[in-house]
């Protein structure tokens, strides 16, 4: 299986001519049918009209791939949808928290629900699962113990459902918006959402000199330093389509 991972600039950015550019490039994407998945930085559109533009040009019904939108105000807003067989599918759900200090145990209970009925799909024979950006707080670094991470509630109930849904997919997704300042506790949550002979696939939107930096000092890039393991993903590649720039990388899984 081959999957794609693409970080554009957000959306709110572009002017009304890059806009129109934007729909074509991602048009472009998925076209090509070297591809099962293609996973999108977060708020690469921001209203259902260009999704479903997208859609009606896309003639490729081999490729699925996932978008996120912000359609409100708030992270109410932040809903997830499916380009699959040719239509684009609402996942119904919404990102139910961004901060550890927001992952108590009401809010976490509310997440698992919808990881459980709303944040899966099957490409092929493989399960995916989707957790939206700072949702991945469901965890928490250990202090003093490397490269390791643990679910935010021990010796609990929702553990167990956390552990149970693990055992059950195969390919973890975490889109984010921005970039993490505090990359290694990231890394460590991306290791433990790997283990047990999972991939797990991130990619966010491109900021500032970003992109500069991920072409000239490719072995500076935070991105890069995640790769230590072979089964967390991130885009590193460049790739220019009609001068609007993007990152891009395809793995084979």
């Amino acid at each position: 299986m081959v999957i794609k991972l693409v970080s554009f600039p957000s959306w709110n950015r572009l002017s009304s001519k890059q806009r129109k550019l934007r729909i074509s490039i991602v048009v472009e994407i998925l076209n090509k049918k070297d591809a099962d998945f293609v996973m999108f930085s977060e708020w690469v559109f921001n209203n259902i009209e260009d999704l479903s533009s997208v859609c009606q040009l896309v003639h490729n019904e081999k490729v699925t791939a996932l978008f996120e939108l912000k359609l409100s105000p708030g992270l109410v807003g932040n809903q997830l949808f499916l380009l699959q067989n040719g239509k684009v599918i609402d996942l119904k759900t919404h990102q139910v928290f961004s901060e550890h200090k927001d992952a108590m145990e009401e809010n976490i209970e509310r997440l698992l629900d919808e990881l459980e009925c709303h944040r899966q799909f099957m490409v092929g024979e493989k399960r995916f699962l989707v957790i939206q950006c700072g949702e991945n707080n469901i965890l928490k670094t250990q202090r003093g113990v490397k490269n390791r991470a643990e679910f935010r509630l021990q010796n609990s109930y929702p553990k167990k459902r956390f552990d149970k849904l693990m055992d059950c997919v195969d390919v973890i997704l975490n889109p984010v918006h921005t970039k993490w300042g505090r990359f290694y506790d990231f890394t460590c949550r991306l290791y433990k959402f790997s283990e047990k002979n999972k991939f797990c696939l991130y990619c966010s939107q491109l900021e500032g000199n970003q992109l500069v930096n991920a072409i000239k000092s490719p072995e500076k890039n935070t991105a890069q330093r995640a790769m230590k393991s072979r089964r967390l993903l991130s885009p590193l590649f460049c790739s220019d389509v009609n001068n609007q720039d993007f990152l891009l990388q395809a793995y084979e899984i």
